[in-house]
């Protein structure tokens, strides 16, 4: 039984049709019937003014033309590999639409548009400008007859005066109609973000969840670096979301991305991603080198900021409003593959999200840096440029809070900052409550101090990190503040070095059970995910790191 989506279009010439149809395959999928086919032996071009094609059409209406359309239609719909809704560009009578809707039933609707006689003229003249000798509007619009119109008209299931609406409008008004607009409690986003003050091992969580999602978002910038370890060697993400070269999941960087061009270039060739994977929206804000520069002067010297310029970037896009020093996304020639040109930006993350939820794909939210480190619920001075908990990396996205399903908080045992920059003239990174070393951890989980002050280097600018005994009550905090669904332990041998070998939950040091437990308890959600060690240099052998679980996968979400 035929179950296909079949629009047809009606209405007087410029009134918006075409575009409509047009809109529909661009933004929907849908598969265009139109008359023009039918003229595949005369030279077409978009206009319909030119006599040759007009003779055509009258020769075809005597003839075949009605009976044509719907026999392409019907034809189309008997191909069982194109499921593709159709949208029918156009019908001229009430008699041709009675006979799709005897064909097709309750999958018709019918969209009539139309506009006042003099603006219908006044988009018809400037359609024709330039053109030499052409046909008045009345000789080129088919659809004259008053009572044809008016019985289409009540026939109509959507009827849009375009008087006032362009043809975005108009496109919106339909498919709302069609209901191609998913409602917001469609829950298909999963959020995963730092619960401390960064370098949490966000990274690695994200690579081992990847392979379950269709769609994967990354915000932030540079400035954090999320390093992975795969069998295809240790890697560093700066601007793709963690694990892409290693799934074919859709990429998308969203409009709050701060990007260093040259960085992103290399990241994209490095990791061999093509240009039909990933989309950058045209609103991301580029590094420039100034950028740098400013942060260089203060920020590295005085609060140990990676000087990566991804907050004086966002500084000036603020402060350059109405000037001409601003580059984004969309002004960058290089990234034209990855983000489309004006009136075609295939790289708008919104768009590709709406895509998105139709087809009931899962996604993959990457948030960036840590709880802690809110530029408004961190501890001001010592805090990076943005918000970094859910609110912030949603706004960052462009998704609304109605479509979160899992919210994913990452914590380690022992959180840690980056080195104070020069702690004899009083600059330092931030405080932690419980400060130790990490030859302190070593003794106390039975590590190899070496090997772990060694391993214990930032992922962006490879310097030292101080370390603290966890903080409860930051650890609440960032709860209150995200909510979250699941929390996710890394550095489970940072508590004992025997979590190394566990591969269950049970294999964990009686201790760190006990500390999962509290953490629970605190959170009100469960320890779903443990990492049980973090190597830069991995045994290719055996990568397992990870204790799952948890009683829910993304997979589930998938059409």
């Amino acid at each position: 039984m035929e179950t296909r989506q079949i629009v047809v279009i009606s209405g007087k010439t410029c009134s918006g049709k075409s575009e409509l149809a047009r809109l529909l395959e661009k933004e929907f999928g849908f598969a265009v019937v139109s008359d023009r086919r039918a003229f595949q032996d005369v030279e077409w071009s978009f206009r319909m003014d030119q006599p040759a094609i007009l003779d055509r059409r009258r020769e075809l209406d005597k003839a075949e033309h009605e009976q044509w359309m719907l026999l392409e239609t019907k034809a189309i719909c008997s191909k069982e590999k194109d499921d593709r809704p159709l949208v029918v560009d156009n019908l001229d009578t009430l008699a041709q639409v009675l006979k799709f809707r005897q064909a097709f039933g309750a999958n018709l609707v019918h969209v009539h548009l139309y506009a006042s006689d003099p603006t219908l003229h006044e988009r018809y003249a400037k359609r024709i400008e330039g053109e030499a000798n052409p046909l008045p509007y009345d000789e080129v619009n088919q659809l004259k007859d008053r009572e044809e119109i008016k019985a289409l008209k009540e026939d109509a299931d959507v009827r849009i005066y375009t008087e006032r609406s362009d043809s975005n409008d108009t496109l919106v008004r339909v498919a709302a109609r069609l209901h191609l607009y998913m409602p917001p409690e469609i829950r298909c986003v999963d959020v995963l973000i730092g619960g401390q003050y960064g370098s949490e091992g966000k990274g690695n969580i994200v690579a081992y969840l990847a392979r379950e999602y269709d769609v994967m978002v990354r915000v932030g910038g540079p400035n954090a670096g999320h390093t992975v370890a795969s069998s295809n060697g240790t890697f560093t993400y700066h601007h793709l979301p963690s694990g892409s070269r290693e799934v074919i999941a859709r990429l998308l960087l969203g409009p709050g991305m701060t990007i260093r061009l040259s960085g992103l270039m290399k990241e994209i060739e490095t990791c061999g991603i093509g240009v039909d994977r990933l989309f950058i929206d045209p609103q991301a804000t580029i590094i420039e080198d100034e950028d740098i520069e400013t942060e260089k002067g203060h920020l590295v010297s005085t609060i140990a900021s990676t000087g990566s310029g991804s907050g004086a970037a966002a500084a000036r896009r603020i402060l350059s409003r109405g000037k001409a020093t601003i580059r984004l996304a969309k002004d960058v020639e290089e990234l034209r593959p990855y983000v489309g040109s004006p009136g075609n930006y295939h790289g708008c993350t919104s768009a590709r999200l709406e895509e998105a939820y139709r087809s009931g794909h899962s996604i993959l939210l990457e948030g960036t840096q840590g709880s802690g480190l809110s530029i408004f619920h961190g501890d001001y001075p010592h805090v990076t440029s943005r918000d970094t908990n859910v609110a912030g990396c949603l706004a960052e996205a462009g998704i609304s809070p109605s479509r979160i399903r899992k919210i994913l908080m990452v914590i380690r045992p022992m959180p840690i900052r980056v080195g104070d920059p020069d702690g004899d003239k009083g600059h330092i990174s931030g405080i932690l409550k419980h400060a130790t070393t990490f030859d302190e951890i070593a003794k106390f989980a039975e590590l190899e101090a070496d090997a772990l002050n060694a391993a214990e280097k930032t992922s962006t600018t490879n310097r030292n990190r101080k370390v603290g005994w966890f903080e409860w009550d930051q650890f609440r905090k960032a709860c209150a503040l995200n909510a979250p669904t699941d929390i996710v332990l890394t550095f489970a041998d940072y508590l004992k070095a025997t979590n190394r070998n566990a591969r269950r939950f049970e294999q964990l040091d009686p201790d760190t059970i006990k500390f999962v437990e509290e953490l629970e308890r605190v959170s009100q959600a469960p320890v779903s995910l443990i990492n049980t060690r973090f190597s830069r240099d991995p045994d290719p052998s055996d990568l397992r790191s990870l204790i799952d679980r948890r009683n829910w996968t993304a997979r589930s979400g998938r059409r």
